[in-house]
Parts: structure tokens; C-alpha cells; sequence
């Protein structure tokens, strides 16, 4: 069973991947240097934990995040976190804005995408981004 501590050291990993599929080169190098979760705010319609990620080319930029942990979550003991956890061939559960310096996580949409090798390498991701234009410098 996973626990929140682990969580948040796997979704690290988990979005340096996703970023590395996106086509967009504005967000395929980017790279995340971990989380720290600050307001849980789970009593709510759309339950969703914000705070701090480092991110960017370097990963060490300071971005806010959003995470939605998806309805009848009322507490932290309550969140299946494995559950929120992507499989490594989903996609379009993160929408990124560089020029924001601000990601969107939402596990719960994730979908398999059938172009994504299982060997690990990734030949096209889904994901929005709308700040700017196609192959533009972050």
C-alpha cells in the first residue's frame, strides 16, 4: 500500500516522463525536482491538494501546482494515493503553463494512450499547454 510520502516522490518521476512525451518543445524539457504540498482542500465538490513544485528546464524553478484527488475524499487519510498515481501509458492528466509557472494534475482522467511504447520510449503524448506557440523556447 502506497503512503502519501511515497506518492509524492513517485509523481516526481512520474511527471519528468510525461513531460519528456509531450511533441510541444516548450514542456518536453522540462523536468520536476519534487513537491511540497501545502493546502489540502478536500471538502469540496472537486476535492484538490495545491502547492509548490520545483520545475522548469532546470527543476528548480518555483511553480504552484494543482492536484485534483477526484470526489468523496474528505480526508488526507482518505486519498488512495496509488490510485492517483498515472500509469506510465496514460496521458492527458497534466496541463502545464510555463508562462504561468503553473501544472494541473488531474489523475483521475488519465487515459492509455495507444501510441506510447511499453518499452519506455514515448513516440507522441497528449497533455494541453496554451501559453504560446508550437516550438517555442520555454
Amino acid at each position: 500500500m502506497m503512503d502519501e510520502a511515497e506518492f509524492w516522490g513517485r509523481l516526481e518521476f512520474r511527471v519528468c516522463a510525461e513531460f519528456r512525451g509531450f511533441e510541444d518543445n516548450r514542456l518536453r524539457y522540462l523536468w520536476c525536482d519534487g513537491f511540497e504540498a501545502e493546502d489540502y482542500h478536500l471538502d469540496g465538490a472537486d476535492p484538490f491538494i495545491g502547492g509548490l513544485m520545483w520545475c522548469g528546464v532546470t527543476g528548480q524553478e518555483r511553480w504552484r501546482f494543482t492536484l485534483f484527488v477526484g470526489g468523496g475524499v474528505r480526508s488526507r487519510e482518505g486519498i488512495d494515493w496509488a490510485g492517483l498515481l498515472p500509469d506510465d501509458e496514460a496521458t492527458g492528466w497534466l496541463d502545464a503553463e510555463p508562462r504561468e509557472l503553473t501544472v494541473v494534475l488531474r489523475p483521475l482522467e488519465a487515459e492509455i494512450d495507444p501510441a506510447v511504447d511499453f518499452g519506455g520510449s514515448v513516440r507522441h503524448r497528449g497533455g494541453t499547454q496554451s501559453s504560446g506557440g508550437e516550438g517555442e523556447e520555454p
